[in-house]
């Protein structure tokens, strides 16, 4: 896939990485979205946004968001699966690409602030994006390693993460180089703590919400949305991986000292969740920060903040809890009435 007619390449640990220029693979996105835009609504309004638009070269899929359509008729015009999340998510390959397709309607400010969200991010890098790049795939994997992601599961999704790198690299890290951001982000990350408010015009303390991660883009809208024991968790997680990756001054250092949270998990009994398909998958993830908040209502809760998937095609998605018990049950009741097809163990 090419790259846009300014783009310059800069490499890193063997990786190939966009400059402030930005590497942008966008003859595949541009096939997407002509694809999409033939069989939409003409009234409708089609972006990309997310990680395609802010780190391309690590997004899995193409995100498009659309506004004012028919997800059910958008769905099959495109052979997409017509996931039932809110607000409702479409998934498919177009040309050999994977594609996800959130349908917002015109009340639903926040998911349409997507696409604005994304590039005013882009522009606040400016020459920092380099280090951006380079920095990101770290910032991912411990997300992943310490189970810290989805906005479905009780944290915040990859913009979130997104923008909470961006911000100190543009301000309190401007002066850290490429290849050593990682150890120096998560140093900025612990020294956050609840009531911390954090935007690109500087981080303040004393917010009644736990963590206030200012969108980019007007109107002020809260990206984090965390309650205040998911925050609490984001916290403490941080400060536990200042304190395992020691004197680490290099991304690759640091990030091979950081282990799984499967291999020290949360004090507690691990509950499993499980479905079979996509389908299950898509309808809890759009519907769990309501389960969490039950079950935050019996005791302390830690929410895995990611899926693990099985070969077979299933899923699984871990909460750790102090009651056991009233917690199974809630889950087993829960999961009924909400129509998933999954079980608790």
């Amino acid at each position: 896939d090419g790259c846009e007619p300014t783009c310059l390449v800069g490499t890193s640990s063997g990786r190939t990485y966009g400059t402030a220029l930005r590497v942008r693979r966008m003859s595949s996105a541009d096939r997407v979205l002509a694809r999409i835009r033939a069989v939409a609504d003409p009234r409708a309004l089609v972006d990309l946004y997310g990680s395609s638009v802010y780190a391309p070269g690590f997004a899995a899929d193409v995100d498009v968001l659309i506004t004012h359509d028919d997800p059910a008729r958008l769905a099959a015009a495109l052979g997409f699966e017509l996931i039932p999340t809110a607000p409702p998510r479409l998934h498919g390959v177009i040309e050999g690409v994977s594609v996800d397709i959130t349908v917002a309607n015109a009340d639903d400010v926040a998911t349409r602030s997507g696409p604005r969200d994304a590039a005013a991010l882009v522009a606040q890098l400016g020459d920092r994006d380099e280090v951006f790049q380079a920095t990101w795939p770290h910032v991912r994997q411990f997300v992943r390693l310490r189970a810290l992601g989805h906005n479905g599961l009780g944290y915040f999704g990859s913009f979130g993460w997104a923008l909470l790198l961006a911000v100190p690299l543009v301000g309190e890290l401007e002066r850290v180089a490429t290849g050593a951001a990682f150890p120096a982000w998560l140093r900025w990350l612990a020294r956050l703590s609840p009531g911390a408010r954090v935007s690109f015009d500087g981080v303040s303390s004393g917010d009644p919400e736990p963590l206030f991660l200012v969108a980019p883009s007007p109107p002020t809208r809260d990206v984090a949305r965390l309650t205040k024991r998911a925050a609490g968790h984001v916290f403490a997680e941080a400060r536990d991986a200042v304190s395992a990756i020691g004197d680490a001054v290099t991304d690759e250092d640091a990030i091979s000292r950081i282990v799984d949270l499967s291999e020290r998990p949360p004090a507690g009994t691990t509950l499993v969740i499980s479905g079979d398909d996509d389908h299950s998958r898509g309808r809890y993830d759009g519907m769990a920060r309501r389960l969490l908040r039950d079950l935050e209502a019996l005791g302390p809760t830690r929410s895995w903040g990611r899926f693990d998937l099985v070969g077979d095609g299933s899923w699984q998605h871990r909460i750790t809890v102090a009651r056991a018990a009233p917690a199974i049950e809630l889950v087993e009741h829960w999961l009924a009435i909400s129509n998933i097809d999954a079980i608790v163990e």
